[in-house]
């Protein structure tokens, strides 16, 4: 498996990945006490980390949210921050029992959550909300999902 750290450092240096700088202690304890005053889950350690790294991430129809909104200079791009997308998830989640997740990011056709009720990193399809992956770590659930599109797009290259 590759870390966080590789998987960012080659496609900041070989494609148009949007990768957003690093977030500070007190941006991420701005963020998990607007998240607490939401009424929503703070963040998992395992994000919080990753957000120290990089403070949002999209490339190739994957996206993990920030602590602010992000707006890409020159395409005009906007990454959603995660406050925001927690609010949206619970509204057009509503009608599935879902009060237990907490948004991180979504691709093309998965939602990225943390389970709060068993501690563990989820792909639920857009879908049927069904529980297509899991990880015990974030750094896990970034790999598993990011590299299987960097080995595509290689074959591309």
């Amino acid at each position: 498996m590759k870390t966080i750290e590789e998987i960012l450092e080659r496609l900041d240096s070989d494609h148009d990945a949007l990768i957003a700088r690093p977030a500070t202690d007190d941006e991420i304890a701005s963020c998990n006490n607007d998240m607490r005053e939401m009424g929503f889950s703070p963040l998992p350690e395992g994000y919080s980390t990753f957000l120290k790294r990089a403070n949002g991430f999209a490339w190739n129809g994957i996206e993990f949210y920030s602590t602010y909104q992000v707006t890409e200079t020159g395409t005009g791009y906007i990454l959603w921050d995660i406050v925001s997308a927690n609010e949206d998830f619970e509204e057009v989640n509503g009608d599935y029992d879902l009060e237990h997740c907490v948004s991180l990011g979504r691709s093309d056709e998965d939602m990225y959550v943390y389970n709060t009720g068993d501690g563990r990193y989820e792909v639920l399809d857009r879908t049927g909300r069904d529980v297509m992956a899991d990880y015990e770590t974030f750094e896990a659930m970034f790999a598993g999902e990011v590299t299987p599109r960097m080995h595509s797009v290689s074959e591309l290259d």
